[in-house]
């Protein structure tokens, strides 16, 4: 999805390889994108939720439309239950060509412009198989729930051109940017020490982080300032002895070529 320029958020997209790499993985006790074989329960704490992100045109409803979707279900741990559903949705160039600064250039960076171009998909054809993608794992109307962050805007995009998955799922969602809006005000200490995003700007990328951060919160947030006062200190305290041997490394290095230039 894009950027929310005038909105309180920043959207963000990125690619499948940040599976291996993800900043939050790295900090969470448990990766969150760990496949699971078992079927998630339909009930309980530990109901089915459905991830999703979308990549837009602009963010008017009434005239942009979704040019990519991509669709991930965990189970209520946060484990992937496989790699998910993504697609490009066919759009005209004229169409593109339309496109805001900030969707050209980063739609453009991306690769997603050309694809959208290229393929020869309709919204209608999209919205069958990303229905059929959650039915898969979730048979029964109005349990999954759908999750992502600011998640809102893409239920909006999708209710428009993507109705029929809207109907199917449960009318809650879990919002991640909603979560962080609290632990600025409540633990804003925290935050200083939560991984960023990569910014890359495709929506399985941005799922992937979505699902890690959550996890990230979940292992840390909901405890008082207090109660991370510790867990900041120690992270604040690794990643300044890390800095510092990298300064280290790099002295030494320097006096190295300096010794061999002179002998």
């Amino acid at each position: 999805m894009l950027r929310l320029l005038r909105l309180p958020r920043i959207l963000t997209r990125r690619s499948s390889t940040l599976k291996a790499n993800n900043p939050y993985i790295a900090h969470s006790m448990q990766s969150p994108s760990r496949i699971s074989n078992a079927a998630p329960s339909s009930s309980g704490p530990h109901k089915p939720i459905v991830w999703i992100d979308c990549e837009m045109t602009g963010l008017n409803p009434a005239q942009d439309q979704i040019i990519e979707v991509c669709c991930i279900v965990t189970d209520g741990h946060l484990n992937t239950l496989d790699d998910g559903y993504e697609s490009v949705v066919h759009c005209d160039k004229q169409v593109m060509d339309k496109m805001d600064e900030w969707c050209t250039e980063h739609h453009g960076s991306s690769g997603l412009t050309a694809k959208v171009i290229a393929s020869d998909k309709t919204p209608s054809e999209v919205e069958e198989e990303l229905l059929a993608y959650i039915k898969k794992h979730i048979p029964e109307s109005n349990v999954g729930v759908l999750a992502g962050n600011s998640v809102h805007m893409d239920r909006l995009f999708m209710m428009k051109d993507f109705p029929r998955v809207v109907d199917h799922l449960f009318y809650r969602i879990i919002d991640v940017s909603s979560i962080r809006e609290v632990c600025y005000r409540h633990n804003s200490q925290l935050l200083k020490v939560m991984p960023r995003k990569k910014l890359a700007h495709t929506a399985k990328s941005d799922i992937l982080e979505s699902i890690a951060q959550l996890k990230w919160f979940q292992n840390y947030y909901l405890k008082s300032e207090a109660e991370t006062r510790a867990l900041v200190k120690s992270i604040q305290a690794s990643d300044a002895a890390s800095s510092a041997d990298s300064n280290a490394d790099s002295t030494a290095a320097s006096t190295a070529d300096s010794t061999a230039a002179t002998g």
